[in-house]
């Protein structure tokens, strides 16, 4: 019986086992040069991640108020504290927002920049997430293994997703995957000495990661740390790791930031980030997502694609592999860290993100041990995945189009064909090589995100109703610095486009807006016009409409007919 990893003889293969063999030589001249196998990595990270990078629009919600409180650092020059038009966000530390302020600057265009500039440090990270991967399978001495695992996140589907926007979790992910992989080389080593700058690095991560998203990052490499050392029966092995001189450079690093936020705050940050935020999510669902034990591992089958093609028939070769110091390593630091996830009310897709690298590990290692069934009605199904997760975004394209009234995306849909095709054929070339299908499902994942990202999703013009608004409002006033009022539609990104002075509200707000005089224009949803014209009446003004913008509020899950209103004779 075949194996996975395993060849068929040359008879039974035919063409499609000579092109399996042929991926494996290649993987495996790849894999004999680090350089090499690095530079693959990175490059097959940027092609699947810069796909939409430029064109998709600010994603409501949490994109753009980070990008707005990074854009509001820009035009005010304070870099410490985090505000949202005048309301402070104290969610999360300042990481992220210097990291975007950084390119902002270095973009040149100042408070001008275009979302894509703030969603650079997530690109970037990501990319370098996958190498991280990479570099922790590597301890194991793996050299396949390492390119394998490096290839399944420089493709994952969540992981390409938080690369395009500009948030907190690929930088997370990077900061706690760069420590997890010195913590490898300690696990595998044995209490031997590390040099120095690995255990600089390993502090410098933990460092990193808590001015990005607090005590997460570190936690999670604590817990697994704890979990290997009550398998070991000792923490001897964490002494090369220099604990007590790392912490200190780690608070170094992070109390700074939160000495100055709690001068220019007080306790406010504290008790929104840890008790309205994090503990919240703890306690209970946070804005409708909730959801039971189980739904990450359900959702990993999408999420960790196309990785997951290669976890279903992986699982019981990675159980047959308990001895093996790298599934040892993914199981005891990820099972746990992942049993915590699926037991927390508050559920999102991306949450178990930095599971991921371990997950990718552990199948990794399967594969190139040559371990699993490759017969059977599942692992069938599942070595299809490529082909049936881009036949259903395409058929998922159709349907939205015809949703949202548009044109059929011919573009995306013309790519999305090949990489049906390119699925099928990893499919066939799954039932003689494991390694070989996988690495073919990586392929059929790029070109599935250059037709999803790359064309369908910034082709959905109804999506996009933040800057088509304010580019109806800007041919209308077209003096230098025109302000702007919406009743009715509130989303971030509308702030973040239309600038930070921007007014949200209802009908009666934009109507005493309209009032103040100037170069100035309200938007108006239909449902509140009823407010908008009692408020107008009562004030006595008489206004001007000029036209209507059709659109859809994914957050709220509706469409929105906004109405566009100056005052007779006001400024234009």
């Amino acid at each position: 019986m075949a194996t996975v990893g395993t060849m068929a003889s040359a008879p039974e293969a035919g063409m499609i086992g000579r092109l399996a063999e042929a991926v494996e030589r290649f993987l495996g001249a790849v894999a004999a040069s680090r350089s090499a196998s690095l530079a693959l990595v990175a490059a097959v990270a940027f092609l699947a991640f810069l796909p939409g990078l430029v064109t998709l629009a600010p994603s409501d919600r949490d994109e753009p108020r980070f990008a707005q409180a990074t854009k509001q650092m820009v035009e005010t020059g304070d870099y410490f504290d985090i505000r949202f038009q005048t309301e402070p966000r104290y969610k999360k530390p300042v990481g992220i927002y210097w990291l975007q302020a950084a390119a902002v600057h270095l973009s040149g265009d100042g408070a001008a920049a275009p979302i894509w500039i703030y969603r650079l440090p997530s690109f970037l990270a990501a990319i370098g997430s996958a190498c991280a991967v990479w570099w922790m399978a590597l301890a194991f001495g793996r050299p396949r293994a390492a390119l394998l695992a490096g290839l399944m996140m420089a493709s994952c589907l969540v992981l390409g997703v938080e690369a395009r926007l500009a948030k907190t979790d690929a930088a997370l992910l990077l900061t706690s995957t760069v420590a997890l992989g010195v913590l490898a080389r300690a696990y595998v080593g044995r209490g031997a000495p590390l040099g120095r700058w690995l255990p600089f690095l390993f502090w410098t991560a933990l460092g990193l990661g808590i001015l990005i998203k607090g005590p997460i990052g570190p936690g999670l490499v604590a817990l697994a740390a704890l979990a290997l050392s009550v398998e070991r029966g000792d923490l001897r092995w964490l002494a090369p790791l220099r604990p007590a001189l790392g912490a200190v450079w780690m608070l170094l690093l992070a109390l700074p930031w939160f000495i100055a936020i709690t001068a220019t705050s007080g306790l406010t940050f504290f008790r929104e980030s840890v008790g309205r935020d994090m503990l919240q999510k703890v306690s209970s669902g946070v804005e409708s997502h909730g959801a039971p034990p189980g739904t990450y591992a359900l959702l990993a089958l999408v999420t960790f694609w196309p990785g997951s093609i290669a976890l279903v028939p992986a699982i019981r070769s990675i159980f047959d592999r308990l001895r093996d110091p790298a599934i040892r390593f993914a199981l005891l630091s990820g099972v746990p860290l992942f049993l915590i996830f699926e037991a927390l009310p508050t559920k999102l897709p991306h949450y178990v993100l930095p599971v991921y690298p371990l997950i990718a590990l552990a199948v990794a290692t399967a594969l190139d041990e040559g371990g699993g069934r490759v017969r059977g009605w599942l692992t069938g199904l599942a070595s299809f995945g490529g082909a049936t997760m881009a036949a259903a975004l395409a058929v998922a394209s159709v349907l939205l189009s015809f949703h949202f009234g548009e044109p059929l995306p011919i573009a995306g849909l013309a790519i999305l064909v090949p990489a049906v095709a390119i699925g099928m054929v990893a499919g066939l070339v799954y039932r003689h090589s494991a390694v070989a299908g996988s690495t073919f499902a990586v392929a059929g994942a790029l070109v599935t995100y250059l037709g999803v990202f790359g064309f369908v999703l910034p082709g959905l013009e109804a999506l996009r109703l933040s800057e088509r608004l304010v580019a109806a409002g800007r041919a209308v006033l077209t003096c230098p610095e025109p302000e702007f009022a919406s009743a009715g539609f509130g989303e971030p990104s509308l702030v973040f486009i239309a600038g930070t002075k921007t007014v949200l509200g209802g009908g009666d707000d934009a109507a005493d807006f309209l009032a103040g005089g100037g170069c100035r224009l309200a938007f108006v949803d239909r449902r509140e016009l009823e407010s908008f014209n009692s408020r107008i009446d009562d004030l006595g003004l008489d206004v001007v409409g000029h036209g209507t913008v059709f659109g859809y509020n994914l957050s709220k899950d509706r469409t929105q007919r906004m109405e566009l209103y100056t005052l007779a004779g006001a400024p234009r």
